[in-house]
């Protein structure tokens, strides 16, 4: 038992894809809806997108936001990343590349990413790092 044991505890240090410090990925609904994502996370949007369509996604609003893209939108989605906290709606839309024309699809998320609770949350919000 207790060689079975070390024998997962070593094998699962040669890992290379399970990373402890990677961020916890919240995933959102597909078709919008309400998601809580805290400080440290991620917030994964997927997003359909069929390639060469002449059509992208593009984040309509809000033009302050409580989370980040961390990029354009690819195959999988879009990923965002809290920078303070607060509610609010994040609207994209499935627009023409050329901007001409009305949106083929619309999805809205209602995010809230609720306050830190460590040590450091508290000093940021004391000294209002936002």
């Amino acid at each position: 038992m207790r060689l079975a044991l070390a024998l997962v505890v070593a094998l699962g240090g040669c890992s290379t894809v399970w990373d402890p410090h990677a961020p916890s990925t919240v995933t959102a609904h597909e078709e919008g809806g309400a998601v809580t994502v805290k400080h440290g996370n991620r917030l994964h949007v997927p997003l359909t997108s069929e390639a060469g369509s002449g059509y992208e996604w593009r984040l309509v609003e809000p033009p302050v936001r409580i989370v980040v893209a961390e990029g354009p939108p690819d195959e999988e989605g879009l990923y965002f990343t809290p920078v303070r906290d607060g509610e609010e709606q994040l609207r994209l839309e499935y627009r023409p590349v050329t901007g001409d024309g009305p949106a083929q699809r619309t999805v809205s998320y209602d995010v809230t990413v609720p306050p830190e609770r460590t040590l450091f949350g508290r000093l940021r919000a004391a000294f209002r790092w936002r």
